[in-house]
């Protein structure tokens, strides 16, 4: 017989003796009303963590399923208003310059602009006059004559033609003291072939070149570069020694007097004049100058108008020809 024992509750610290003489259990009675649960008692330290057990082998990777369609995307919201900027902070330090990208591609070249009117030709300067020519270098002597070369020998004489039969005698005049007529001559002889022609013979040496004449002197200078320019902006002036192959240009309202000073100037020394502006040039002598033009007044011509130019030549000691657009 199997025998069952059924512990109700158990009181702390209590020990039960079982007998195995007990007798049989009687019916189990019906359960009592439950008492009131107990305090419960308070909780026991925390026992230590148990080592954590090997972790198990990874499972396989489940399949990654279709992914569904995007939906629409939805209406975008107000944009809301701009803050207000705010104060702009200390500009930082310049970093270091990249380098230096490609060239890009040149661009196309623009049209070109439709060429500007050619400006107005400026007036012919005056020709100046020329340099006398030098007299030329006297002719030198004559070289002597070669030596005349050996004359060829004569060729062999020709065959001398036969002798033409005598005429037949005339009758013999009357003693007479007048001489008879003389016979027609007998026709001559053929002429015997020329003997060949003697070989020439070597030219002689060529004679000495005659000396070089002397050279003539140097004809005079023409007309060289302009020097430069001295700007007159007075009413009168008078030329220096400085203006020398010059252009003197004078401008003013008013007329204006150039003076041509005597002692300064050399022959074939050249200035020129140039009237820029309303106030028209008059040249003048100076003291013991002569001047020499085609102007009305062949000693004080004057320049005909604003841009009208002139050469003041010196061709002696303190005389002057003036050429150029003058009146």
């Amino acid at each position: 017989m199997t025998t069952y024992v059924v512990i109700e509750s158990i009181t702390p610290n209590q020990s039960l003796v079982f007998s195995a003489q007990q007798g049989p259990q009687g019916a189990v009675g019906s359960t009592g009303p439950t008492g009131p649960t107990g305090t419960t008692g308070a909780t026991g330290a925390t026992g230590p963590t148990g080592s954590t057990g090997s972790t198990g082998p990874t499972g396989t990777t489940g399949a990654t399923g279709v992914t569904g369609s995007t939906g629409p995307t939805g209406p975008t919201g107000t944009t809301g208003p701009t803050g207000v900027t705010g104060a702009t902070g200390p500009a930082g330090a310049t970093g270091v310059t990249g380098d230096t990208g490609p060239t890009g591609p040149v661009g196309a070249t623009g049209v070109t602009g439709a060429t500007g009117p050619t400006g107005p030709v400026g007036a012919t300067g005056t020709t100046g006059v020329t340099g006398a020519t030098g007299p030329a270098g006297a002719t030198g002597p004559q070289g002597a004559t070669g030596v005349t070369g050996v004359t060829g020998d004569v060729g062999p004489t020709g065959v001398t033609g036969a002798t033409g039969p005598a005429g037949a005698t005339g009758p013999t005049g009357a003693a007479s003291t007048v001489p008879g007529p003389t016979g027609a001559t007998g026709p001559a002889g053929t002429n015997g072939t020329n003997g060949a022609v003697g070989a020439t013979g070597p030219t002689g040496p060529t004679g000495t070149t005659g000396l070089t004449g002397p050279t003539g002197p140097t004809g005079a200078t023409g007309v060289g570069n302009i020097a430069g320019f001295n700007t007159q902006t007075g009413t009168t002036y008078t030329l220096v020694a400085a203006d020398l192959s010059d252009i003197v240009t004078l401008s003013n309202a008013a007329a204006i007097t150039l003076t041509v000073p005597p002692s300064v100037f050399s022959a074939n020394d050249q200035i020129h004049a140039v009237q820029y502006g309303a106030g028209q040039v008059t040249f003048a002598q100076g003291t013991g100058v002569t001047i020499l033009s085609a102007g009305a007044t062949t000693t004080a011509p004057k320049l005909r108008t604003n841009k009208s130019a002139a050469t003041v030549i010196c061709t002696a000691a303190n005389t002057f020809l003036i050429v150029g657009d003058i009146v």
